[in-house]
């Protein structure tokens, strides 16, 4: 079970930090328009403000479940590939990189029975897809790109 903790509260409304409960998290990744990305493995979802992780774990774990029929190694770790955070908060990131890990092992363990061993190339990818920087400035610089004439 992932833990979740928060400093005081000048940190909270300095970072406009905000906790969404496990249920209200499964609960918007299950509408309509969400749990087609979900279902599919290979879906690339980004969460802006991915804090501690709540909402990459929370879609990790479906996007295995959806795939339990098929359920491998190399399937969880494109569904581990398919999810991006960013986060200002080193701390932060961090910890989702720790809880997307433990969720990987702990999915993979419930529905398969066997032990998740691919765990330095699950590493990899959340050391590069979770990453520490502001979203809006790294938005800002994809939209407006350099370009050059030589």
């Amino acid at each position: 079970m992932m833990s979740y903790c928060w400093s005081d509260k000048k940190q909270v409304k300095n970072f406009a930090e905000v906790f969404t409960p496990a249920g209200v998290v499964f609960q918007m990744c299950l509408q309509q328009g969400i749990r087609p990305v979900v279902m599919d493995v290979d879906k690339t979802i980004l969460d802006p403000a991915v804090g501690q992780g709540q909402f990459p774990c929370a879609e990790l774990v479906l996007k295995l479940f959806f795939n339990v029929d098929k359920l491998n190694e190399e399937i969880a770790l494109r569904a581990l590939n398919s999810l991006y955070g960013v986060d200002i908060q080193p701390a932060s990131v961090n910890l989702a990189r720790k809880h997307l890990l433990d969720t990987l092992i702990d999915s993979f363990k419930y529905f398969t029975g066997k032990d998740f061993t691919l765990l330095d190339d699950a590493k990899a990818i959340v050391n590069e897809n979770i990453i520490v920087g502001d979203f809006l400035k790294l938005a800002k610089q994809w939209t407006n790109p350099q370009l050059s004439l030589f």
